[in-house]
């Protein structure tokens, strides 16, 4: 059962996760591509020395698409699930509600994290072909948390949809956007280098209401 059900997952989002990984791949070589430039029209000293002196993150376009990747794989992969009474279905099975959601999300988690480590991997190229190694440390500690702020997007885009209390429902929406805005908020060089491991369970947190969620939505709790 574990089996079908990880393919029916598979099958429902494959072309998103493609198109999605495409992206990301793009926005990353339209960085390293503007930074080639940049070292061309001027001296690399110069360079080095002003990314230094203003904190400037020249990666920052990767941060936005990191968040969406995070939000449009939750839509997509659990929209249809409820606009087509898809989970309802699936939660007659003779399986535990919160051992499916288990299952089923973490196909999303796994995809993004392969999304991810893609991301991750290269950019090291872009920072060191081009830059000191400090830049190399600092890009990993100042990316680190977009990355967990886009699966907590993900968790809190499942509970959303999940949920079948509306008042629940519109708070939810609200927790989401104050939660998810603690892991963006940040700028410079590893602004968040300190509070990784808070926000590592900070998204713990937010996925074990997923839980609390589909027990809501099993029980037709409105």
């Amino acid at each position: 059962m574990f089996k079908s059900l990880m393919y029916k997952e598979w099958l429902k989002i494959k072309w998103i996760v493609v198109g999605l990984a495409l992206i990301n791949v793009l926005v990353i070589l339209n960085i390293y591509l503007d930074l080639s430039n940049t070292f061309k029209e001027l001296a690399a000293n110069s360079v080095v020395g002003q990314f230094q002196a203003y904190e400037i993150v020249f990666y920052y376009d990767i941060k936005n698409i990191i968040l969406v990747t995070g939000l449009l794989l939750g839509v997509f992969q659990f929209f249809p699930e409820i606009s087509q009474s898809r989970l309802k279905l699936t939660f007659h099975l003779p399986v535990k509600e919160n051992k499916l959601m288990l299952q089923m999300t973490s196909v999303g988690v796994f995809i993004l994290l392969l999304i991810f480590i893609i991301d991750a991997f290269l950019l090291s190229i872009v920072c060191i072909k081009l830059l000191p190694k400090e830049f190399f440390d600092s890009m990993l500690m100042t990316t680190l948390p977009w990355y967990v702020g886009s699966i907590v997007t993900y968790c809190w885009v499942i509970i959303i949809f999940v949920e079948p209390n509306w008042t629940k429902r519109i708070i939810s929406i609200f927790l989401a956007l104050g939660i998810i805005s603690l892991f963006y908020a940040g700028s410079g060089f590893s602004a968040y280098s300190n509070s990784i491991f808070y926000f590592i369970l900070l998204a713990v947190f937010c996925s074990a209401i997923i839980f609390l969620s589909a027990y809501n939505f099993k029980r037709g709790i409105c």
